[in-house]
């Protein structure tokens, strides 16, 4: 998530980090680090810059890089988004590693991470869509129910396989 601002600027931390609705401060010095130690694993929240970067690692599940970034004159001009020009809208970059992940995966992500995959969209476009959005339908954004998504546990302490 990040704060609402007018105007980017680069030397400004726009980047907020929540843990079950409440905000947590990610450090800047030092470690540079926030980390909860669950039960069954550890999450921890790294500063990889010290402004607007951050790698969430959730162990032996996944690890993401998450960079804050603001769409500017040229991609709002391409993609048409009609901007206001007393408003910053931002992109959150995000790169993912997943462990343990099944040939199988599927989702509106997840079935990139396939082997041997070859997206169906079509390149070039200003906009590309992949459609089939009915597919993916679900109830919340942590629920393993939709029409073709697929989660099952793998046996051992806290390893999800998806």
């Amino acid at each position: 998530m990040t704060k609402k601002v007018s105007s980017w600027d680069d030397s400004v931390d726009s980047l907020i980090v929540r843990w079950n609705g409440e905000e947590v401060e990610v450090p800047t010095d030092g470690e540079a680090e926030w980390r909860i130690n669950l039960e069954e694993r550890e999450v921890v929240v790294e500063r990889t810059d010290e402004r607007n970067n951050v790698r969430v690692t959730v162990s032996r599940i996944v690890q993401m890089d998450i960079k804050v970034r603001a769409i500017g004159k040229e991609e709002d001009r391409v993609h048409n988004y009609q901007l206001p020009e007393d408003d910053v809208f931002v992109h959150l970059e995000t790169q993912f590693k997943f462990f343990n992940l099944s040939d199988l995966v599927e989702g509106v992500l997840g079935k990139t991470y396939r082997p041997g995959y070859v997206s169906p969209v079509k390149t070039g476009v200003p906009m590309p869509r992949m459609g089939g959005e009915d597919k993916y339908q679900t109830p919340s954004l942590f629920s393993p129910l939709c029409n073709v998504c697929r989660f099952q546990g793998k046996p051992g302490p806290g390893v999800a396989k998806y």
